[in-house]
């Protein structure tokens, strides 16, 4: 299987170590089955570290890993679509509470909150902070997130 990663720089060995803790399933090195999403990352991170660093010329990079999983023995985390047991997975991880340690998995995979997810989570967790969150308004989110484009993730 190929696995693609969006950056700025090229990245041969990942560093698991590395990155915030707070993104939807963790501390981790992300990556995607979809290239497409690996070059929307890509653009992404180029356009902060711009902000950032004042650079001028930095071109976004896709890194290519061919995985293959049948061969390894891993204990992988597997959410099939936008399901409730994804969305307090991704809500504990995103900081509404302590972030959720994921050292029983190595890898966890699923959707990813991308721009238009984003915003619907983020409303669903201030719901949540204002405790006006019951099975109606969890069961509308995640039907609403059906219609998103598909998307995936790896961490």
């Amino acid at each position: 299987m190929f696995l693609y990663h969006g950056s700025y720089i090229e990245i041969k060995i990942p560093d698991i170590n590395l990155g915030r803790f707070n993104l939807d399933f963790g501390e981790g090195f992300y990556v995607t089955t979809l290239k497409e999403q690996a070059e929307r990352w890509a653009i992404r991170r180029v356009a902060t570290s711009k902000i950032l660093n004042n650079a001028v010329e930095i071109n976004p990079i896709v890194t290519i890993y061919d995985i293959d999983f049948d061969s390894l023995d891993l204990n992988i985390l597997f959410f099939d679509g936008y399901t409730e047991e994804w969305l307090d997975f991704v809500v504990k991880n995103r900081g509404l509470s302590e972030p959720a340690l994921n050292t029983e998995y190595d890898i966890v995979y699923g959707n990813v909150t991308d721009d238009d997810v984003a915003r619907t989570v983020d409303d669903y967790m201030e719901l949540l902070t204002k405790n006006r969150v019951n099975v109606y308004v969890k069961n509308a989110l995640l039907y609403q997130l059906q219609f998103s484009k598909p998307n995936d993730q790896y961490c």
